[in-house]
């Protein structure tokens, strides 16, 4: 390009023009919508859903690096390829998020083994939406699942005042406590992982936020490496904790115990285990809430009155 003013030639290269400089949209552009961005739900985002969606919230905690995205996206994964637990996928408003969470375990993403991108506490909370559909009536059933960083839980053992503003506790149907499998089946840690699941649960279940219909589920993350002779006494540690567990909520809460393992790294390994049993119990129906009905008191003035009037 010539600046004639100059009288010299200069090359302008447009890749580099300011970035101040902005488009002005043509009066076509004025008619466009803004169409969701498919991320993960913010608080606010879930708030609006539910207020036209009867959805159910389901708490996952546990500590980092036990399996809590690697579950989720895997189940969503299941998906991808069809009908699963009895059900098809419908919609979901963080396809993107999914999609996210779920690329470092894909071969495209040039991994030699299988990951999962890890979840920062600077993230807040999160949460995944699914809609699915169940073979036998079609019925839709919407799900939303909460992501946090496992510090947060972490945290809470420490100071277990703060395990009152957890939002998910206090909305959720059903709460998942995770179980890494991979530190059960190592000797040295085996300890460190019951009692850290444990204080989770004795603190977050005394806060008083767990709604008293609540389902609390002890879900046992990479089951598949318990599996074989060497790990009988990691698998009957395993069943004594559940047990100790289960005794101190049962009469308080319904609890269920299930073993998964989302995702086998090996190629003889099977993918998936558990997961279907897991998904059929979140897609069952809330129970109603029974609310009593509120006595009149007795009405002793023309102004008591009138309001009876008025609502007859």
């Amino acid at each position: 390009m010539t600046d004639q003013h100059a009288g010299i030639d200069t090359d302008v290269d447009v890749f580099e023009q300011p970035e101040s400089v902005t488009v002005q949209p043509s009066d076509a552009n004025l008619t466009w919508v803004s169409l969701p961005a498919a991320a993960m739900l913010s608080v606010a985002e879930v708030d609006q859903l539910l207020c036209w969606r009867d959805a159910s919230i389901i708490a996952i905690v546990g500590e980092r690096n036990g399996g809590k995205t690697t579950l989720v996206t895997e189940i969503y994964g299941r998906f991808l390829h069809g009908a699963f637990a009895n059900a098809y996928f419908c919609h979901s408003l963080s396809l993107l998020g999914f999609e996210r969470k779920s690329f470092q375990s894909r071969a495209v993403s040039g991994r030699v083994y299988p990951d999962t991108d890890r979840t920062s506490a600077q993230e807040g909370l999160r949460f995944f939406h699914l809609a699915l559909s169940k073979d036998s009536d079609f019925s839709r059933h919407d799900l939303l699942i909460s992501e946090r960083a496992g510090e947060v839980y972490r945290e809470i053992r420490d100071q277990p005042d703060r395990a009152a503003d957890l939002i998910e506790i206090r909305k959720a149907s059903t709460i998942v406590f995770i179980i890494d499998g991979e530190r059960v089946a190592a000797p040295r840690r085996r300890a460190e992982v019951f009692a850290s699941v444990r204080d989770i649960i004795r603190v977050i279940t005394r806060t008083g936020n767990v709604a008293p219909q609540a389902q609390i589920q002890l879900v046992v993350t990479k089951f598949d490496l318990l599996d074989g002779d060497d790990k009988v006494e990691a698998r009957n540690s395993l069943t004594e904790f559940e047990q100790k567990i289960e005794a101190m909520l049962t009469e308080r809460f319904n609890v269920a115990i299930f073993h998964t393992a989302a995702r086998a790294p090996l190629v003889d390994a099977e993918s998936g285990q558990g997961l279907a049993p897991l998904l059929k119990t979140w897609l069952r129906r809330k129970p109603l809430v029974q609310l009593n009905s509120p006595s009149i008191p007795e009405l002793s003035d023309e102004f008591d009155r009138l309001l009876l009037r008025r609502t007859v």
